[in-house]
């Protein structure tokens, strides 16, 4: 039996685009993600990399996540 090829360097992709945003970027969380999927993940990102994230439900009853630090 050949073992499976171990590839290396290849990044894991993000589902949220927190690497790139700036302060006082933010973005619409998607309907199918729960927002405590989102803060989680942001907080965790904020954790690693002293940014941070909040996120808050707008009037038409969607989530948007902003990068506030």
């Amino acid at each position: 039996m050949n073992p499976l090829p171990i590839d290396k360097a290849i990044p894991l992709p993000s589902r949220f685009p927190f690497e790139q945003m700036k302060v006082g970027d933010s973005f619409a969380i998607p309907p199918d993600v729960q927002r405590t999927t989102a803060s989680v993940a942001a907080t965790r990102y904020g954790n690693k990399t002293n940014k941070k994230f909040i996120t808050r439900k707008m009037p038409d009853g969607s989530y948007r996540c902003w990068r506030t630090e």
